[in-house]
This record gives structure tokens, C-alpha cells and sequence, in this order.
């Protein structure tokens, strides 16, 4: 196709002003409510699809697993992984020579025709002029070409990118670690809000009931107005305590929810061991220190960066020399005047970028210090890692201090309200002892499975610490039960349960109670299981 001058000035100008038109129409454009309103429910259907049903109590281990398996902040690490890992898939094709395939077409609306001119006298010829070139033409080429230096900077760069997917393996692995913390308090937690909310709840109606009679007392003159008043304080504080608990207790199960990727509200049966038990530790501070040394995640980031600054030297090293390349190809022109439409080229080029050669020096400078950095970096986290071994060993021994004196107050607070009730069963003028006593028991089961949540999370960050991963390397399967399976055997190979004294076992014997929140269940009468009014107390708590 021949185009006249007219035609391709119409043309050009039709192309203008299509272009014209395009650009004036771009404007910015809001979501309308109606789409953010199916955004955000495609967004919840795509939170929660993936999730399998809670068929049956959940257990520690299982909990977990969920965490692990459905957790949107671990997709957003693993997704990261995945993508570094990507990236030095693409690096390996940076090293490979360039193939490149080109094509070229070009339309004259008049031929390229010439008159020569002589080089002496500058007078033009008054022969007809010529032309060697069709007004349409076509040119392609597929070449190959190969310059050592970029091989060399790809070289490197593929060696960086390599050590920054192993750095998003190890957030990864820190993600983990943090995610296996938070769980393990926030189901100790939601266990505590399970086991006692019930006992709560009729200890809050007791004292309401019994406010409220005293309030009748102070209006029919029956007592002494002081007397009645501080009674009545005695009550609201209680009711203030017991009030507490509860706003301690509500937001547990969501937390726990959101960390098991669950939607919130979701009511979670949890799986409470009758017996706490606190694990054990034989390693000593030595030995840890040499374990965080060799395996925390953060430690061993901060060596994969030293790596990455390095190759940041040689690269700049790299620079200072000439680059050479080498090229081949096969040509194709469609011009009708040429002898040959088909032939091959070979070739060699030397560039030398010579104000490398002046950059050069600084530019090592930098990238020395980068290094110099990176290592300042590592010993000033190697000393923080060496604190945060002893300081996590020291809290997990703290905290089992803290949760033996919680579980010995519990005891205690259990004991002393079984007496006021066995004492007061039938004594209107006992009921404030009694609400009191109650509303001490449950202040100390709380706080007993407060204490034992921070044994809990005390003892995953001393893991983490040393760099123990719980999430397994290889599960045989990837459903939720094989991995909740080998999160169960990793926990028990982690520590072994804490066998109690021989007194702790009689007194457990001897003090067996029904109630779910006291933690015992094994059958044995209590000394106050003769009273009617606890027979009927005993009744109204849910059994195990």
C-alpha cells in the first residue's frame, strides 16, 4: 500500500487527535458504594473459605495448627517467601546471553531518490535523479549477544537474591515463633473465660441478689444504717471484682478467634487438660547461648545481609573493568535494489566506562562501610539475642514461681469457700461471706490460668529464643489433622510434663471437686459436698 502526502498528513492527524481525546478522558473515578460494598464481601468470603469446620473441642496443638495453616499475616510471609524465591528463578535467566528478534517496517509517500553532487566544483549533476531504496520497506534480525561484565553484575545480583530469599525464610520462621507465643497465651486465656465464665455469672447474680436485700434491710430500719451501708459496700465491691473479671475474660475468645483465622463471634469449645502442668527445661545457659547463636532467626538474617553488603563490594569492584560484547545474528531486509535479502553478522565490541575508573574508589569506600555496618549490626544483635536468652530464661522461671504461688492461692480460696459455704448454707446473714468467698475463689482460678498462660508464652519465646522451630520441616500430609498430629508430638518432644510431688498428689486426691474451673475431676466427695445449698451449687455448674 502507496500512501499520498495527503493521505499520511490525514492519517497523522487522525492519530493526534485520537490520542488527544484519550488523554483529556482519563479522570479520577471513586469507588461507588455499591462496589466497595461487594468488595468487602468478596474479601470475607475469601478470609474464611479456605478454613475447615470446628467439629469438636479445640486442643492446644490444634489451635496451633490453625494458627500455622490459616493465619492471614503467615500467608503474607509465605507469599513473601515465595516471591523472593521467585525472583532467583528470574536471575538465572539475567546470566544467559540475550536473544534478541527484531522487526522494522517503513512507508515513503515519495521515494528516497538522490542527484549527486561533484566534490570539487560542489556542482549537482543534470542527470535524472535515483533511488535505491523501495518506498515500503522490511527489515528483521534474530541476534544473539553476550556482555561478560553484565554476566558478572547478574552473577551477583543472582547470588543477593538468593540470600534475600533465605532472609524472608527467616521472618518467616520469626513469624512463626510470634504467632506460636500468641496462641498459646490467648488459649490459655479463652480456657480461663470457658472454664469460669458460668461461675461468674451466678456469682454475679448472687451478689446482686444479696445487694439488693440489703438495700431492703436499710429501708425497713432492720439494721443499724452504718452497719447496712458498709454492708452494702462490701457487696459493690465485690460486684466491682467480679465485674472485672468479666471484662478481663470477654475479649479472650475473639483474640484467639482472630490468631485461628475464625470469624469473630465464632463460639470456640476448647479442649482444657484437667491438669496444668508446667513444662520442663534441663538445658543450661551455655548450652542455650550456643543454640541462639547457631539457630534464631534474627541472628542468622543479620548474617545473609552481611553476605548481601559483601557482594555489594564485588560488584562494585566489578565496574572498575571494560566490558566486552559478543554478538551474532541473522538478518533479513526486504529491499528490492539489495543483491543479498539474507545474511549473518559477527562481532565483537570493547566499552569502557572510564568515569568508573574516578567513582570507583568511593564507590568500594561505600560499599566497605556498608559492610563494616552490617557487622556492627550483627555483634550488637548477637550481644541483644545473648540478653534475650538469659532474660526469656529467667521470665519462664519467674513465671513458674508466679503460677506454683497462684495454684497454692487457688487452693486455699477454693478451701476457705467450701467452708463458708458449708457454714452458711442456711444463714441469710452469711450470704455476704459467701459471695465473698466465691467471688475470692474465682479471682484466684483466674489468676491461676493468667500465671500458667504466661508460663505458657514465657516458655514458646525461650524456644524461640534458641531458635527451636515448632512448625514441623516435613508433615506426610498437608490436611489440618496430620499437622495438628506432629504439632502434638513437637510439643511433648519440647518438654516433658512436670510429674507433682508426692503432696500435691495427695492434696489433689483428697480435694477433688466436679467443678470444670477448679481443674480436678476425678470423682472424690469433697468435705463440703453434705451441705444442701452446695449440692445445689454443684448442680448448677456445667459438668466436665
Amino acid at each position: 500500500m502507496v500512501l499520498s502526502a495527503s493521505g499520511a498528513r490525514n492519517l497523522l492527524a487522525s492519530v493526534s487527535m485520537v490520542a488527544l481525546l484519550a488523554a483529556c478522558a482519563v479522570a479520577p473515578k471513586p469507588f461507588t458504594p455499591e462496589q466497595l460494598s461487594q468488595s468487602a464481601k468478596d474479601d470475607r468470603v475469601d478470609m474464611f473459605k479456605s478454613g475447615e469446620a470446628l467439629t469438636a473441642p479445640l486442643t492446644v496443638s490444634e489451635a496451633i495448627a490453625r494458627a500455622l495453616k490459616y493465619n492471614l499475616d503467615r500467608r503474607a510471609k509465605i507469599m513473601e517467601e515465595a516471591q523472593a524465591l521467585g525472583q532467583t528463578d528470574i536471575d538465572r535467566w539475567d546470566m544467559l546471553p540475550r536473544l534478541v528478534a527484531s522487526g522494522n517496517f517503513t512507508s515513503r509517500s515519495e521515494p528516497n531518490a538522490t542527484r549527486s553532487r561533484d566534490l570539487y566544483t560542489q556542482t549537482t549533476s543534470s542527470s535524472n535523479p535515483t533511488y535505491s531504496a523501495d518506498r515500503d520497506n522490511y527489515t528483521a534480525d534474530l541476534g544473539l549477544s553476550w556482555n561478560v561484565l553484565d554476566f558478572g553484575l547478574s552473577y551477583f545480583t543472582a547470588k543477593q537474591n538468593a540470600d534475600r530469599a533465605l532472609i524472608a525464610s527467616e521472618r518467616k520462621r520469626k513469624a512463626v515463633h510470634t504467632l506460636v507465643q500468641d496462641v498459646r497465651f490467648a488459649f490459655w486465656r479463652a480456657a480461663a473465660h470457658q472454664e469460669l465464665m458460668a461461675e461468674v455469672g451466678t456469682a454475679v447474680s448472687e451478689a446482686k441478689v444479696a445487694l439488693e436485700r440489703a438495700r431492703t434491710v436499710e429501708r425497713e430500719n432492720l439494721k443499724a444504717p452504718s452497719e447496712s451501708l458498709r454492708y452494702q459496700k462490701s457487696l459493690l465491691e465485690t460486684l466491682r471484682q467480679l465485674t472485672a473479671i468479666q471484662q478481663e475474660l470477654s475479649t479472650a475468645e475473639i483474640e484467639l478467634a482472630a490468631l485461628i483465622n475464625a470469624p469473630p463471634g465464632t463460639k470456640l469449645a476448647l479442649e482444657v487438660p484437667r491438669d496444668l502442668k508446667t513444662p520442663a527445661w534441663d538445658l543450661n545457659l551455655e548450652r542455650m547461648e550456643e543454640l541462639a547463636f547457631s539457630g534464631n532467626a534474627d541472628l542468622r538474617e543479620q548474617g545473609y545481609l552481611a553476605r548481601v553488603a559483601a557482594d555489594d563490594t564485588r560488584k562494585a569492584i566489578v565496574r572498575l573493568f571494560p566490558g566486552i560484547t559478543f554478538s551474532a545474528s541473522r538478518n533479513y531486509d526486504h529491499n528490492s535494489f539489495l543483491m543479498a535479502n539474507h545474511w549473518y553478522e559477527a562481532g565483537a565490541k570493547l566499552s569502557w566506562n572510564l568515569m568508573n575508573l574516578i567513582s570507583g574508589p568511593d564507590a568500594i569506600k561505600y560499599a566497605e562501610t556498608n559492610e563494616d555496618v552490617a557487622k556492627a549490626r550483627r555483634l550488637a544483635l548477637r550481644m541483644a539475642v545473648l540478653a534475650q536468652v538469659h532474660v526469656s530464661e529467667r521470665q519462664f522461671r519467674n513465671s513458674i514461681s508466679q503460677f506454683d504461688q497462684s495454684d497454692e492461692l487457688w487452693k486455699v480460696d477454693r478451701r476457705l469457700f467450701e467452708l463458708s459455704e458449708a457454714r452458711t448454707a442456711n444463714d441469710a446473714q452469711g450470704m455476704l461471706e459467701r459471695v465473698a468467698g466465691r467471688a475470692s475463689a474465682i479471682a484466684s482460678a483466674l489468676r491461676r490460668f493468667q500465671t500458667y498462660a504466661q508460663v505458657e508464652q514465657a516458655y514458646a519465646r525461650m524456644q524461640a529464643s534458641i531458635g527451636h522451630d515448632l512448625m514441623p520441616d516435613n508433615v506426610a500430609s498437608h490436611d489440618l489433622r496430620a499437622l495438628s498430629a506432629a504439632i502434638a508430638l513437637r510439643l511433648e518432644a519440647w518438654g516433658a510434663a512436670h510429674a507433682p510431688s508426692p503432696a500435691e498428689r495427695a492434696f489433689s486426691t483428697a480435694q477433688g471437686q466436679s467443678w470444670r474451673w477448679l481443674g480436678q475431676d476425678d470423682g472424690t466427695p469433697s468435705d463440703a459436698e453434705g451441705s444442701g445449698a452446695q449440692n445445689r451449687d454443684l448442680a448448677q455448674a456445667p459438668s466436665r
